[in-house]
C-alpha cells in the first residue's frame, strides 16, 4: 500500500477522532488515542516519497484539507484541557486553605508587647 494512501486513513481516522469532540468522561482514553493518531501519522510523513503520481497528489489535497479543520479543533480542544487543569488546580488551592485555614497565615501587623 502506497505511504500516502496509509497516511490518508491515518488522516481520516484523525479527522473523525478529533471531530467527535472531547469526552466529558474518559478524557484520559481519548488523549491516549489522540496520542496514538499523530504518532503514526508524524511516522508516516517522515517515510513520504520525494515525488507523487497523480492520485497520490489528489489524497494529498484531501489531507492537507482535512488537516485545515483538523489544526484549530486540536488547538480548541487544547485550549480547554488547559482551562480545565488551571480550574481544578484553584479548587484545589481553595479546598487547603478552607481545610485549614491558619497554614498560610501572613505575619504582618504583628506586634511584640515588652514588659520589663
Amino acid at each position: 500500500m502506497p505511504v500516502v494512501k496509509i497516511l490518508l486513513e491515518i488522516t481520516k481516522n484523525l479527522y473523525d477522532h478529533v471531530s467527535a469532540g472531547l469526552p466529558k468522561e474518559e478524557r484520559e482514553i481519548y488523549i491516549e488515542r489522540l496520542n496514538e493518531l499523530l504518532d503514526q501519522r508524524q511516522a508516516t510523513i517522515s517515510n513520504l516519497p520525494g515525488t507523487y503520481s497523480e492520485e497520490e497528489q489528489r489524497m494529498g489535497r484531501l489531507i492537507v484539507k482535512m488537516n485545515e479543520t483538523i489544526d484549530p479543533l486540536l488547538t480548541r480542544q487544547f485550549e480547554e484541557i488547559k482551562h480545565n487543569l488551571s480550574t481544578m488546580k484553584k479548587k484545589k488551592e481553595k479546598n487547603t486553605r478552607y481545610a485549614n485555614p491558619y497554614q498560610s497565615v501572613s505575619v504582618d501587623g504583628m506586634y511584640f508587647d515588652k514588659k520589663n
